[in-house]
């Protein structure tokens, strides 16, 4: 699927891990580098990644603008923020702006303390969000989902929801409040009963 409307440039206003850079791609990989090392989450040696999330807790902000998730490592970031009270993750502030998730991104269950922001990021395969809680704003603007994403029963206790020029299926979504919906589709109905 494709989105509507063209989506802003991207203007790398983090520093990133540039690796790949070249003359035809001066920019490189735009993953944000994650501190103190020199590389993104994607792109660091397992000793920094394994280093950098055993120092997360639930409740820590996390900032992976521009970065490559597979499967395994969101999971593996997830689990390091994983709440032992509830079996589920626990992010405050949570930065996925101009990420790319190449398979299936799972966020479900997963409670946002904080703003939650997902502008401009790729979904190639299915993106979950059944029961997530989204206590503050919640931004996938100009997101593109590429396969079904899915929010049953997602909760936003917040006014600042705001999906644009995105495709998604927004089914059972409790809100307080309203979220700002703009020129966005659903999936076929022949989707809905097969994805």
């Amino acid at each position: 699927m494709t989105t509507t409307g063209t989506p802003p440039a991207p203007a790398l206003s983090w520093p990133h891990c540039a690796l790949g850079a070249s003359a035809a791609d001066p920019v490189g990989c735009q993953g944000i580098k994650v501190a103190p090392y020199e590389a993104c989450l994607f792109h660091q040696t397992d000793p920094d990644r394994n280093a950098y999330l055993a120092g997360l807790t639930p409740g820590s902000d996390i900032d992976h603008r521009g970065t490559t998730f597979t499967g395994p490592l969101l999971n593996a970031l997830l689990d390091a923020l994983r709440d032992p009270a509830t079996g589920h993750p626990r992010l405050a502030s949570a930065q996925f702006d101009s990420a790319t998730f190449q398979d299936t991104a799972s966020f479900e269950w997963a409670t946002f303390e904080d703003a939650a922001q997902f502008g401009s990021a790729t979904f190639q395969d299915i993106a979950w969000f059944n029961s997530a809680t989204f206590q503050d704003t919640a931004s996938f603007d100009w997101a593109t989902f590429e396969q079904a994403a899915r929010f049953g029963s997602a909760t936003f206790a917040n006014d600042d929801a705001t999906l644009t020029s995105a495709n998604a299926w927004w089914l059972l979504a409790g809100r307080k409040g309203r979220s700002r919906v703009q020129a966005w589709r659903l999936l076929p109905s022949s989707c809905r009963a097969a994805c």
